[in-house]
């Protein structure tokens, strides 16, 4: 059963006290999802949003010459489908559970009096949002200033998760492919082959494990 602690875990609640969401508990219900099962397609209506517990799911949508482009990939305590925290609408993308996922669901219908009864939820959600946005313009500018393998590192920066003890590095999972990375920038597979083992060699990225290690992320950062 989850708890106002492992709520607090997801970036949409991070901000919040413990007291602050304990009212959407009761709220969340808990849904398992086959590999490969589908959530949501693109333009569904919906009226939900959806919290990892556990696995990964990957965000896509169709480009104009009806090809599959990844946009996301969220793992445990990632969140999506934001963009109906408070309204129905259409998904903008397609969701598709790429291993066996646990997720919790959230229906926006409750939203409104929720929200009306903790007004540090309602401020706490709208500084998130509203961060995420500049985030995505951001990306958006990145994507028309850089190089290919600017591009790319600014997506491993995007995706990464955080170190799981102090001192260790951030890390992006190792269950990406090079041919995910490249759909969700518009490159092909070579290009990501090329820059990721150049940043091997100079010690900018390490493989281990199940895991892609950024050792030195300033440099991804600065990346043209």
């Amino acid at each position: 059963m989850v708890n106002s602690e492992d709520l607090r875990r997801f970036s949409l609640f991070s901000s919040l006290s413990s007291n602050d969401v304990v009212p959407l508990l009761p709220h969340l219900v808990e849904r398992r999802y086959r590999r490969g099962q589908l959530l949501f397609v693109e333009g569904e209506i919906g009226s939900s949003v959806f919290f990892v517990l556990s696995g990964q799911v990957k965000l896509s949508r169709s480009t104009p010459a009806s090809e599959k482009q990844i946009i996301d990939w969220c793992g445990p305590y990632d969140c999506f489908a934001e963009v109906l925290l408070l309204e129905a609408g259409s998904y903008p993308a397609t969701a598709e559970a790429i291993k066996d996922s646990t997720l919790l669901v959230l229906n926006n219908e409750v939203m409104p009096q929720i929200l009306e009864a903790n007004p540090a939820l309602s401020v706490a959600l709208i500084r998130t949002l509203s961060r995420r946005l500049r985030l995505s313009q951001e990306f958006i500018r990145i994507l028309t200033n850089r190089s290919t393998a600017g591009i790319l590192a600014a997506l491993f920066l995007r995706l990464a998760r955080p170190a799981e003890t102090p001192g260790k590095p951030i890390f992006v999972d190792a269950s990406l492919t090079h041919r995910d990375l490249a759909s969700m920038i518009g490159t092909s597979r070579e290009c990501v082959n090329r820059a990721i083992n150049s940043w091997k060699r100079s010690g900018i990225l390490k493989l281990a494990d199940d895991r892609l290690e950024i050792l030195k992320p300033h440099e991804l950062a600065e990346w043209p």
